[in-house]
């Protein structure tokens, strides 16, 4: 496959990125969060969040996680303030534009625990509770640092790499290497026919891709998700793998489909 020489040159051009370790967040920082009125959603988006006065914090401390996996984090518990910056993200204040927005305001807190699904799986973490003036719910926003359960970040396409040819499709999530056998996702056009996974064995790295025959006639297109499973002629070892659109360096996600 062309595209894959193409991809693999640019990534050594630029240098083979080492691969991401840690622990990654796959639900939001605030689960089940929501509101009464769309103004309510438009503060929190603008960060216009604030404690009531007099408004008591309990202690963070330490704790240990459980995941799924059998794996174990101790993490020291965020006060109640990061907590809430890291949920709220860096904002992007609407408010300027609508008179109508008004500063939510939190009248107590407390220290409770959420689920959270993550790449090692399932974990109870601790969480803070805002009670939030004319909100019919709390805010729950994860208290574990953002450098201990990090959320999930996809790299910018690499420079130097054109636009796919026609026929060829866009990767997305690397599901699991298993010795020689890598499954990955692909996005393609649900009338698109004859779909086919790719892959290009390298010393230094493994691309990978897909491909399409010709649209099926008269029939507008929806787009869609599939699974593909492709077999190498020696286990992967510590070779990376590159997606032959982007030119990123893809890291196995497990959980992220379950």
């Amino acid at each position: 496959m062309e595209r894959a020489g193409v991809a693999a040159r640019v990534v050594r051009a630029a240098g083979i990125p080492a691969p991401v370790t840690g622990v990654f967040l796959y639900s939001t920082r605030t689960p089940g969060l929501g509101f009464d009125t769309w103004q309510q959603k438009i503060s929190w988006l603008s960060g216009r969040v604030a404690f009531a006065d007099g408004v008591q914090f309990a202690e963070g401390g330490t704790t240990r996680v459980d995941f799924a996996d059998g794996s174990n984090e101790t993490m020291q518990v965020l006060d109640a303030q990061q907590a809430l910056t890291e949920a709220i993200g860096p904002p992007n204040d609407m408010c300027e534009r609508m008179p109508s927005c008004e500063t939510l305001t939190i009248t107590a807190s407390s220290l409770t625990t959420t689920d959270v699904e993550t790449s090692h799986g399932r974990a109870t973490v601790p969480a803070w509770s805002f009670t939030v003036r004319g909100l019919s719910r709390p805010v729950v926003a994860v208290a574990a640092p953002a450098g201990v359960l990090k959320s999930l970040q996809w790299p910018n396409p690499l420079p130097g790499l054109a636009r796919l040819e026609q026929g060829l499709l866009q990767v997305g999530v690397l599901d699991w290497v298993d010795g020689k056998t890598l499954s990955f996702e692909f996005s393609h056009g649900l009338y698109e026919t004859d779909l086919r996974a790719h892959v290009v064995e390298y010393d230094d790295l493994v691309v990978i891709g897909g491909s399409h025959g010709p649209l099926l006639p008269a029939v507008a297109d929806v787009g869609k998700t599939s699974t593909a499973v492709v077999t190498l002629s020696k286990p992967l070892g510590d070779r990376a793998v590159i997606a032959a659109d982007t030119g990123i360096r893809l890291t196995p996600y497990p959980y992220l489909r379950q």
